[in-house]
């Protein structure tokens, strides 16, 4: 510790209370002798815990990629330092880092940011507060204390506390803090990483780590000719491998469609020309066929359309698949015989990889890079293996047969869990078998509250795989049919034909319940590779869904005349997306009498009934709504857009996504809003969002009237326990009660209450 910096913390203007000179001047003495960061840090921990009289204080150092890591602690598990991370904006500490600024918690476990990290034992401590370290405007970590007991910091802690900061950012910013970098960040002994949910689900199993590239051995080849025929020969054992695969009579329509794009590419004349000509050029057929992948994937990468790069994931698994062919060995004995519990872990994959693996064995998949339209999380959803992606350098961080957690609810990694949070996990595991045996126990029983409210549950699906896993679920209809996934898995885009047989086997899989289809919802996120991509500066705000079929018309024609076939002597439902104004309504509505009338006069058969609905995601909508309720028969809330579009707040990004809640009082109301307006004149009003999936949130909606709600199948069960458990009108006064208050959200409240009257939530 310099002079200057004793001398600069002596001048910190401080009310010197006794407490504040004794805490002032230890931490003195802790400056001026020379020791290790790590000692430092310990000793100012435990030096603030006893003179504050608190029974927690810690300090999290900001590491890279926005990471706080637990670097010292008095009062939390001694065991949890270097192993607890939060984001930036995770939980209480990654708020008060967010907000840079400090920020009190009287009743830290209700508030809706907490986050609880098993590994630290924190259950006992009910408040907390934090300060930011800053030093000139950069953001170095937080030091925070906690008690046991719900308590009302003082001014003067929360002051004092700044104070020792203030000289801590000073340490820190002139210490050899990167020295620790080695020491602590590379040891992966106990991780947990955060990454993307694609696929939600627990699982633990030992790791696998996939290998996609067969090395290359022999570059130069001595007979041109020969090479060339070992070309073939593997060209067309590679052809054969995959029209194995589709003879599998469980493979989806989707999962089809994806095998036989691989079959098109082994017959593609032009990459197979240029692996010849790298051939000729005087390399092996391995070497060749490296060389050609290369440049292709270069190509690939250049592209901005975020579909086309996906695709790269494809086209390895295929190059891959022939140099294996080309040594001589199969890709599924290449995979081998796994654990019976593996979690694969792979940098990427392509669906075939996957199923190279006795899929009976994997219980999760990790990848390094990839989202929900890729062709191996089709696959995978299919056969519901939890899935999460965003686990940067996962294959160097994980060794084989390292004991792995995958939470796919959260998007969390574990790596050779401790004991505490392998012992949280099973109990967790165990919860979750517990729910589903009590929703197994309520899955013939109606969706009914209390006080005989009946509540319509519907699932939201996207391909005919999501039906065919709710063989074993009850519901009562399918209130949101994405249309736009068979489309992003294709290379081009679907005929009539195509689309009709799509949207027959779905109606077949839906088994007589009511089918409410969505008709294109492209752009912002959802890109096309066979379509223009416009590169627009907010693509969520821009082209896309009905503003781009309404444009190219021909889409939404060609789409509409296959819904109407698909539904031929049956009801037909189906509903707009992204309508801003009642204008773009009426004209797709007038498209849908056109391909309607034009049926007719070909002589085929019409839908027997037709209802036709909206999306409501605009908040421009809201003042159009009593006018557009003359013309819709339903309508169909969507959450997660209303709720961006009204915050102003980019979901996708995760500095600012969970910033407003949609347990807010003005989101609520607004939601009221329309539900009151819709009952006013009989219009059906359902809501489609991650709301309607959420425990505390379907609470609210019921509360607030919504009797129609539609989710993930997977939370089914969980819906139905809230509903059984929630008497309507005794919710609905407490809500009501809260909307007019002036607080940010009522989730701290609504929880509290479901616990006070033993809601399942």
């Amino acid at each position: 510790m310099s002079a200057n910096l004793l001398k600069q913390s002596e001048e910190i203007p401080v009310r010197q209370s006794v407490s504040e000179r004794y805490v002032l001047k230890d931490l003195r003495d802790v400056m001026s002798k020379e020791m290790p960061l790590q000692d430092r840090l310990d000793q100012i921990t435990n030096l603030v815990a006893q003179h504050l009289n608190v029974d927690v204080c810690s300090c999290y150092i900001l590491r890279p990629g926005d990471m706080l890591e637990l670097f010292a602690t008095k009062g939390l598990d001694p065991k949890s330092v270097h192993e607890t991370f939060l984001r930036v904006g995770e939980g209480l500490i990654g708020e008060i880092a967010l907000q840079k600024k400090p920020l009190s918690f009287e009743k830290a476990w209700e508030h809706a940011s907490f986050v609880y990290k098993p590994e630290t034992k924190e259950k006992a401590f009910k408040s907390l507060m934090g300060v930011p370290i800053i030093h000139r405007e950069t953001l170095l970590g937080v030091l925070a204390v906690q008690k046991t007991v719900e308590y009302q910091f003082p001014t003067e802690m929360v002051e004092l506390l700044e104070t020792i900061a203030m000289v801590m950012a000073e340490m820190l910013a002139s210490s050899t803090i990167k020295t620790l970098e080695k020491k602590f960040v590379t040891a992966h002994k106990h991780s947990r990483i955060e990454g993307v949910r694609l696929i939600e689900g627990l699982s633990v199993g030992k790791a696998v780590i996939h290998k996609r590239m067969d090395s290359v051995g022999i570059i130069l080849a001595r007979d041109k000719r020969r090479e060339i025929k070992k070309l073939e020969t593997a060209l067309k054992s590679v052809e054969g491998e995959i029209n194995t695969m589709l003879t599998n009579p469980n493979l989806t329509d989707e999962q089809s469609a994806i095998f036989e794009t691989y079959l098109m590419f082994t017959q593609d004349k032009g990459w197979i020309s240029k692996i010849t000509k790298a051939i000729e050029g005087g390399l092996t057929a391995e070497a060749a066929v490296q060389k050609v992948e290369d440049e292709i994937t270069a190509r690939m990468k250049m592209m901005t359309d975020p579909y086309i790069k996906e695709r790269i994931h494809d086209f390895k698994d295929l190059a891959n698949r022939l140099i294996c062919h080309l040594n001589g060995c199969s890709t599924h004995k290449k995979a081998g015989q796994i654990p019976k519990n593996s979690i694969i872990v792979a940098k990427s994959m392509g669906p075939a990889e996957l199923l190279d693996y006795d899929v009976s064995r994997v219980k999760g998949l990790v990848l390094e890079e990839g989202s929900q339209t890729m062709h191996v999380i089709i696959v995978a959803r299919s056969l519901n293996i939890p899935v999460i992606s965003g686990i940067e350098n996962a294959c160097q961080i994980v060794n084989p047969s390292d004991m792995l957690i995958v939470d796919a609810t959260r998007g969390e990694l574990y790596i050779n869990p401790s004991d505490d949070i392998l012992d949280d996990f099973e109990t967790r595991l165990k919860q979750h078998k517990r729910l589903q045996a009590k929703y197994n126990q309520q899955k013939t029983l109606p969706a009914e509250t209390k006080d005989g409210v009946q509540i319509s549950l519907n699932i939201n699906a996207g391909l005919s795989a999501d039906l065919l896993n709710t063989k074993d679920l009850l519901f009562d209809g399918v209130g949101l049919y994405r249309t736009e996934l068979p489309f992003m898995a294709s290379e081009q885009f679907p005929d009539v034909q195509r689309q009709t047989l799509i949207y027959r086997r779905a109606l077949i899989e839906a088994k007589g319940r009511p089918v409410v289809f969505r008709t294109l919802d492209i752009g912002s996120d959802k890109v096309l590779p066979y379509f223009e991509n416009k590169g627009e500066q907010n693509p969520a705000m821009g082209w896309r869904s009905i503003r781009i079929t309404l444009d190219r018309r021909a889409i939404l024609r060609a789409q509409l005349r296959a819904f109407i076939r698909a539904t031929a002597g049956r009801e037909l439902r189906l509903m707009f997306p992204m309508i801003a104004d009642l204008q773009e309504f009426l004209d797709a509505k007038k498209t849908l009498d056109i391909e309607l009338e034009r049926e007719k006069e070909k002589g085929g058969v019409l839908p027997t009934k037709i209802l036709v609905g909206t999306m409501l995601e605009v908040p421009s909508l809201l003042f159009q709504l009593p006018e557009l309720l003359k013309y819709v028969d339903f309508i169909s809330i969507g959450t997660n857009d209303l709720a961006q579009f009204l915050f102003a707040t980019d979901r996708g990004n995760p500095i600012i996504w969970n910033r407003y809640d949609c347990l807010s009082p003005v989101f609520l109301k607004t939601l009221k809003y329309i539900h009151d307006r819709c009952s006013e004149v009989g219009v059906p009003c359902s809501v489609c969002g991650e709301m309607a999936s959420r425990s505390l949130e379907v609470m609210a909606l019921v509360g607030l009237g919504f009797t129609r709600l539609s989710m993930n199948p997977a939370a089914l069960g969980s819906v139905k326990a809230v509903v059984r458990s929630m008497d309507q009108k005794q919710v609905h006064s407490f809500i009501m009660e809260q909307l007019s208050t002036p607080i940010r959200s009522i989730r701290p409240l609504l929880r509290s209450y479901a616990l006070d009257h033993d809601i399942f939530i």
